[in-house]
């Protein structure tokens, strides 16, 4: 059976347990995966592409040796160690991490075919805001994360994480209003 394909679901043998994944099942699960690594960091972090490239890289490298025995997604799986790697990457940034360049430069943007002038004036947006706000906006609405685990993340308390957000959400109303311009 051709491993990744619709029957087999990405699960490992279990006398694979623990191993490395072959060649060929890593370019299956690679070629399926890309887009969506890529695309999470792309979002991320405003369209810095070189940026998310690297990202994506470092998360592949992660994955290569540490298969599960069972992975029910893999591209789940592969969001769950690209939201690790995303996560360590602001950890390393410090207590004020930059989440993506305060300025977007129209030249560099990377933006992908299918995204939509909306997804790319909001990312722009987003892109201009102050660092604490670009993260939190980022764990709570575009991971999903509640706000007590994004106030976990920020080393604050939930009240306080709740002001950052409100204040968040109208600066990027107003950072939005602004890419019109543009």
């Amino acid at each position: 059976m051709a491993p990744w394909n619709d029957d087999y679901w990405g699960v490992a043998p279990r006398d694979r347990v623990g191993e490395a994944l072959d060649v060929a099942e890593f370019e299956v699960l690679y070629e399926r995966t890309l887009p969506i690594v890529y695309g999470y960091f792309l979002r991320r972090v405003g369209g810095d592409v070189m940026l998310a490239e690297d990202l994506t890289q470092e998360t592949f490298l992660s994955a290569v040796g540490s298969l599960p025995a069972r992975i029910e997604s893999p591209e789940g799986w592969m969001v769950t160690i690209a939201r690790r790697r995303f996560i360590d990457y602001l950890r390393q940034r410090g207590r004020s991490p930059l989440v993506v360049p305060m300025r977007v430069d129209s030249v560099e943007r990377g933006w992908p075919p299918d995204w939509s002038e909306l997804e790319q004036r909001v990312t722009v947006a987003l892109s201009r805001l102050d660092p604490s706000y670009q993260l939190a906006l980022v764990l709570h609405h575009v991971d999903d994360l509640p706000v007590v685990d994004v106030a976990g993340l920020l080393g604050r308390s939930v009240a306080a994480t709740e002001s950052l957000l409100a204040r968040a959400r109208r600066s990027l109303r107003a950072a939005f209003e602004e890419t019109a311009d543009d």
